[in-house]
């Protein structure tokens, strides 16, 4: 039962990277003239609108950090040392990624999304250290 409590923060930030794919999908689709344009997406920088741009730069967002979150927690998981903590920081970390996603996507204050990014590693490091300590 524990891990099931664990791992569902990790489904839950899965599908919310899903949701943000379908979002850059949709605001690529609409905004392309030509697929093809998206070979280098780095050629399409300042041709989408600004949404668009900032849901792809979040989407790579959420390949990043949250792969070490991934992994951390699959590992608890793995060797079943699960206590309600653990449990609070992956779903507080769940919870600043979506927060973290919804600043880019509208104001993107780059000061509150890079605080959030540091709490988001301070939870991180908290539950790898937990499990060698």
């Amino acid at each position: 039962m524990n891990q099931i409590a664990l791992l569902t923060p990790v489904f839950v930030l899965t599908f919310w990277t899903f949701i943000i794919f379908l979002i850059m999908a949709y605001g690529r689709a609409r905004f392309m003239k030509d697929p093809q344009d998206a070979a280098h997406t780095k050629d399409l920088k300042g041709t989408l609108p600004a949404w668009v741009e900032r849901t792809a730069d979040n989407y790579n967002h959420l390949f990043e950090q949250p792969i070490a979150f991934y992994v951390v927690t699959l590992a608890i998981a793995l060797i079943n040392s699960i206590d309600p903590l653990i449990i609070q920081l992956a779903w507080a970390f769940v919870m600043l990624r979506i927060i973290h996603s919804l600043v880019q996507l509208t104001f993107n204050l780059v000061l509150l999304r890079f605080m959030i990014f540091v709490v988001g590693w301070f939870i991180i490091a908290y539950m790898a250290i937990s499990q060698l300590v």
